[in-house]
């Protein structure tokens, strides 16, 4: 069932990511970006694609903010971290 973005509420949904990782953001931006989207699809019981257009939004309208530099060369893993 494909989940209309316009649906979601992004506020709500970056207070339930930022509930649920709790102090421990997640690290790196490929693998944090996933680990992200993985809870995304969690959350809203939707696919990996819807998952990857909401986080595609999140970062687009400022709720989730990679701290480096996600098109260096070499993948410093800082950390994601969520505007609520």
């Amino acid at each position: 069932m494909r989940i209309p973005l316009e649906e979601v509420d992004l506020a709500e949904l970056t207070a339930s990511l930022h509930a649920r990782f709790a102090g421990a953001a997640p690290v790196g931006y490929l693998d944090g970006r996933t680990v992200v989207r993985d809870v995304v699809v969690s959350e809203l019981d939707c696919s990996t694609l819807e998952a990857e257009e909401i986080v595609d939004t999140l970062v687009a309208q400022g709720f989730l903010r990679y701290e480096g530099d996600p098109i260096a060369a070499l993948d410093d893993e800082r950390s994601w971290s969520f505007r609520v």
